[in-house]
């Protein structure tokens, strides 16, 4: 009997889980922002106890975060709304560019009696398919930036909340331990860690390829330092993908040499922050396997579109945090882990 009712509780559960999924794709002009909004109340956070533990008032802590925030937001959603505009008024003109070269290939192949184009292969490796995913990803980004009031009206009162929502917690906690709190207050405590670091080192990725890319001489140098940035939340695949729009970019606008230097440059970038001080000031508790970035870039991206895809690593380390808590979904957290380690680090 126990059996039949745990099976019947995994079937609904489930259940749940996929028509709340079928929800979330259904409404994502509602879910997108409020996600965005706890992504960006997480970030807020670090500064806005800063300002609290210097003898600012709840009030003007709140005010000071939100309209520096704020001012973010609108700075990007200006800078980007015209980079966009632009480059995918260029779009056009690059594929053309790139297919002249592709028959150029196929002719060169053809003369040499190499078969390719007909194998499929071409379609497959086409370069405007890069350019397509660039121009859609950052137009798709760009829309959610531009709901800027809803967004920051649900982080503000989500700032304001943040100090009861421990004692609200503490209420509904049905063992009167304080299990629950001490385990959300390490999914928030470890998640917030996470988010504002990779933050910093996504923002220094982003400056360093804006930097270097407008030194070069690249089309559209801001563009790419921001897809880095966003990119870089997503480790190992982010930066191949951030790369690879650029780089071609460079192929019709440069010389070989500085081709070249463009290649360096993201190289560097990407070796530096991700082999080197990410893992110095981030640990490696954080960890997840190649395999789980890439298949939660591919479901959360078709879940939620391009925003999605940028909090597609986040969510799933809020999953990760969740899933080491309890000891029947442990094994969640280690199949999601880069090494078993992580598991063995929570329960010291």
């Amino acid at each position: 009997m126990s059996n039949q009712s745990t099976l019947r509780d995994s079937v609904i559960t489930i259940a749940g889980i996929i028509i709340i999924l079928f929800a979330a794709r259904i409404a994502q002009s509602l879910v997108i922002p409020f996600l965005l909004s706890i992504f960006i109340t997480i970030i807020i956070l670090v500064p806005f106890r800063w300002l609290k533990q210097h003898g600012v008032s709840n009030t003007f802590a709140v005010g000071i975060s939100i309209l520096i925030a704020l001012g973010l937001e609108l700075f990007l959603t200006l800078l980007l709304g015209k980079s966009i505009a632009q480059f995918s008024r260029a779009v056009p003109r690059y594929q053309e560019q790139l297919a002249s070269i592709m028959r150029s290939i196929n002719e060169w192949m053809a003369a040499h009696h190499i078969e390719f184009s007909d194998s499929g292969i071409s379609d497959i490796l086409n370069p405007n398919v890069v350019l397509s995913f660039a121009n859609n990803f950052l137009a798709g980004f760009g829309s959610v930036l531009s709901n800027v009031l809803l967004i920051m009206l649900t982080v503000l009162f989500m700032l304001l909340e943040a100090n009861k929502l421990p004692a609200k917690i503490s209420s509904i906690d049905n063992s009167k331990q304080g299990t629950l709190l001490k385990n959300c207050s390490y999914i928030l405590e470890s998640t917030k860690q996470y988010i504002f670091l990779k933050a910093l080192t996504s923002l220094l990725t982003g400056i360093l390829v804006t930097v270097g890319l407008t030194i070069i001489g690249l089309d559209f140098a801001s563009l790419w330092g921001f897809l880095a940035f966003l990119l870089n939340f997503i480790p190992n695949i982010g930066s191949v993908i951030a790369a690879a729009p650029a780089v071609l970019l460079a192929c019709l606008q440069l010389s070989s040499i500085e081709i070249l230097t463009v290649i360096a440059l993201y190289l560097a970038v990407n070796i530096v922050i991700g082999n080197f001080l990410e893992p110095a000031i981030m640990g490696q508790k954080v960890g997840l396997s190649t395999l789980s970035v890439f298949l939660s870039l591919l479901f959360w991206g078709w879940l939620l579109g391009p925003a999605g895809m940028l909090l597609s690593v986040p969510l799933t380390m809020v999953i990760k945090y969740g899933a080491e808590t309890n000891e029947k979904t442990r094994w969640l957290a280690v199949l999601l882990s880069s090494a078993p380690a992580t598991t063995e680090s929570s329960e010291e």
